[in-house]
């Protein structure tokens, strides 16, 4: 388990300022404070750094301009407390008033976190004994990651037991991967920003004649209802759209997107072949090919179906 935790913060005038710490007897030090702030980036890009100290491993997690950062132990899992370290930061008043009574909870409930998380209290939770009962008995097959516009993974049959939150989800499943309980195999190409390690991407379509990004893109999408092609503009926010032949509701997430032509606001250019920029949304840099590569999707198996396939 965790032996301490510390709230500290950046002031763009002073620089590191050093909070509080549970328990109190081992504070931080104001060199130490700025090498756990370096351990988010040089810019402060990274949402999760990691730090050796000569007192041990910290993991902290930089929600600007604070940070809250852990204090491992030699026999600690660091990528178990990673992730109960991203569901932690959700429960933490960033505001308080009473930094000693919030760090002394947290600490208590970092502790209860990664107990729930793994062997027996995990596999207790409702939600997840239900998931590893249905893909027991074949109810439930692989769980595949389903990839969406937005260049992130979702899980939707993940989603039926364990709510909407993806990155939850997430966490959950490699619980349940630690816990020898799935077992987790490569699936389809996914992208890993070598700068700060994200994931989350983001695609920007340039017009291949004067490079503007004001780009209206027109999908050519197959209607479930009437089966006719059908021309549609799709933002982010939207949910669902409407056939143009037979005016029935479209889901988003259930498109059968047969072409795209963007079409440039700028010089009226229309083109099916435009310029692909990708980013990463956590740092800003842009990707190269080394980034593209970078790593394999995931998806998970039950352990039990996975030994008798493997024989």
């Amino acid at each position: 388990m965790p032996k301490a935790i510390f709230s500290i913060w950046w002031d763009d005038t002073l620089g590191p300022m050093v909070g509080r710490a549970f328990p109190e007897d081992d504070p931080l030090k104001s060199e130490e404070a700025l090498s756990i702030f370096m351990g988010h980036g040089v810019n402060q890009e990274a949402p999760v750094g990691y730090t050796k100290l000569k007192r041990g491993l910290v993991i902290s997690y930089l929600q600007t301009p604070n940070c809250i950062a852990l204090l491992l132990d030699d026999d600690d899992d660091s990528t178990v407390v990673e992730r109960n370290l991203r569901r932690l930061v959700r429960e933490i008043d960033m505001d308080s008033h009473d930094w000693d009574k919030e760090l002394q909870q947290a600490f208590k409930r970092i502790k209860a976190l990664i107990n729930e998380s793994s062997g027996p209290e995990l596999l207790q939770k409702p939600s997840v004994s239900r998931l590893v009962q249905d893909m027991h008995e074949g109810r439930v097959g692989t769980l595949a990651p389903q990839h969406i516009l937005r260049g992130r993974a979702k899980y939707p049959a993940a989603a039926a037991y364990f709510g909407q939150d993806e990155e939850e989800i997430q966490r959950t499943l490699s619980d349940l991967v630690d816990a020898g309980v799935l077992v987790p195999k490569t699936y389809g190409r996914r992208v890993l920003c070598r700068q700060c390690g994200s994931e989350d991407v983001v695609i920007t379509l340039v017009c291949p004649e004067c490079g503007s990004q004001k780009l209206h893109k027109v999908y050519t999408v197959h209607c479930p209802t009437c089966r006719e092609k059908t021309p549609t503009v799709i933002e982010d926010h939207m949910i669902e759209v409407k056939c143009v032949q037979c005016k029935n509701a479209m889901k988003v997430s259930e498109l059968n997107v047969l072409e795209v032509e963007p079409v440039c606001e700028e010089c009226g250019t229309a083109s099916n072949q435009p310029k692909i920029l990708f980013a990463c949304a956590t740092c800003g840099s842009e990707l190269e090919g080394a980034d593209l590569l970078g790593g394999t999707g995931l998806a998970y198996y039950h352990s039990k179906s996975h030994d008798s396939t493997a024989e």
